[in-house]
């Protein structure tokens, strides 16, 4: 059986929300909170970023929750990705 790029980028992405949401489950309330209004920032970066026609970029939890748990290199990993496809 032959796998192609895109199972590869599959079982990448699964290992690294599986990753995420360990990490998440370890910090306290603070931390998770953190997280929340990161992803709420996230989010707005995003949706920022496509209404001023910048970049055409998915909004959608899962990206606003990327660039909210990673920050910058989050925004840089949903850019490229959005180019790819």
């Amino acid at each position: 059986m032959k796998f192609g790029w895109e199972t590869i980028l599959i079982f990448v992405a699964a290992a690294a929300l599986t990753a995420v949401v360990a990490w998440v489950m370890h910090l306290k309330t603070r931390g998770v909170l953190r997280v929340l209004i990161n992803s709420i920032a996230g989010g707005a970066l995003i949706a920022g970023l496509s209404a001023f026609n910048v970049l055409a970029l998915p909004f959608n939890v899962f990206n606003a929750a990327l660039v909210g748990m990673l920050g910058l290199p989050g925004a840089g990993v949903v850019v490229a990705v959005a180019m790819l496809l």
